[in-house]
């Protein structure tokens, strides 16, 4: 064969690898199922390149007379066997070429490595693999999907509408009075089962026992018991809590929050309560009560007098005391027997005699505390 032959077509072939290769993959789905997928993507829509560097054939040196890159997609979509779709994708790029002698300027087409058609290709897969199953190409069958969407929208409409008539209607609906409370004023008040002076009684009130108010009947009250029970007690026997409880609201124990409170054994050393049950109650001190040690002591005598009102009402109390724990810097912690809270609650014990039977630890942390010597917890 002629050299000047062989030369040619060996120069022909070289140009034929050179030319600009359509880059296709097969995938195992409908061509419509691929064409929803590929506009999810974006694919037929051009956009603007961060830079030619990477992504066309061409010279590095060329670069930089290069501006403004632009790239868009010619896609394909072949179907083959079994629902499954070649796709075919070119990528088109342009770009502003600035010829340094000003005589060649304007826009010119880039030929792509092949780096944006397998990026593409790439996200299809991806995409497919993830959200393949979703893909609705039965019209019948999007039809259906849209009037289930429209059945929904209807519902919370509906439910909606109903929410904002029940809003209205609480709003339109009188308040109810607050309820009312009586508490006993001193000890040994019979609460009888009937509203009548014979009637057996069901538990002697201790004093400071508070009871809501369940009926008014006559010179008779009917009040709540544990355990959804009631009993009756006359009204001139008790003292009404309502104005004291608008007046000191929960003023007592503001600025504390009570973070646990569980029954133990008392693994102290105050012989009051050693080797008993006690009530372990953990708070912790807020805002500005962290600095005043008065505000530990008037928290830990309203818990005393609380927890011992419930644990005279059960029957199943087993607790012989109560400790506060407070949870601050400084610390503290106070004790106190229920039997001394009880003496203390009717009157029989000053609040004063009171505080030296209480465990304080240590004193300086609550406001007129006394030393202990036998007050120590450990």
């Amino acid at each position: 064969m002629p050299r000047i032959a062989l030369l040619l077509i060996l120069v022909s072939c070289a140009a034929a690898d050179d030319a600009p290769k359509t880059q296709e993959r097969d995938f195992p789905y409908p061509p419509a199922a691929i064409e929803t997928a590929l506009r999810q993507l974006g694919a037929y829509t051009g956009s603007r390149l961060p830079s030619l560097d990477g992504f066309i054939k061409t010279e590095r040196a060329q670069l930089p007379h290069y501006q403004r890159p632009y790239y868009e997609y010619k896609i394909e979509l072949a179907p083959a066997a079994s629902e499954h779709t070649i796709v075919k994708v070119k990528a088109n790029v342009s770009a502003w070429y600035e010829d340094p002698e000003s005589h060649q300027s304007g826009y010119q087409a880039l030929e792509s490595n092949g780096r944006l058609e397998n990026d593409l290709l790439d996200r299809l897969a991806d995409y497919l693999a993830n959200n393949g199953s979703k893909i609705i190409t039965d019209p019948q069958e999007l039809a259906k999907r849209l009037e289930a969407v429209r059945q929904q929208r209807v519902e919370a409409e509906r439910r909606v509408a109903e929410l904002e008539n029940h809003m209205q209607a609480l709003h339109a609906k009188p308040q109810s009075d607050p309820a009312e409370f009586v508490s006993a004023p001193r000890s040994s008040i019979p609460i009888l089962s009937a509203p009548q002076e014979r009637a057996s009684a069901l538990l002697q009130a201790q004093a400071e026992d508070e009871f809501e108010v369940l009926e008014h009947r006559g010179p008779w009250l009917r009040v709540q018991l544990q355990d959804s029970q009631s009993g009756w007690v006359k009204s001139a026997l008790m003292k009404s809590n309502r104005a004291a409880a608008q007046a000191s609201g929960s003023a007592n124990v503001q600025g504390f929050t009570i973070i646990r409170e569980v029954p133990s054994t008392f693994s102290g050393d105050w012989p009051r309560l050693k080797g008993k049950q006690a009530l372990y109650i953990w708070a912790r001190p807020e805002g500005s009560v962290l600095n005043e040690a008065g505000s530990k002591l008037r928290f830990a005598e309203t818990i005393f007098k609380e927890r011992y009102r419930e644990a005279s009402h059960n029957s199943q109390n087993s607790v012989a005391g109560i400790v506060v724990i407070f949870l601050d810097q400084r610390g503290g912690v106070a004790a106190a027997a229920l039997e001394d809270i009880g003496h203390w609650a009717d009157g029989t014990l000053s609040q004063a005699s009171f505080l030296k039977k209480c465990s304080l630890d240590p004193p300086g942390a609550f406001e007129a505390a006394r030393p202990n010597p036998q007050a120590a917890l450990h």
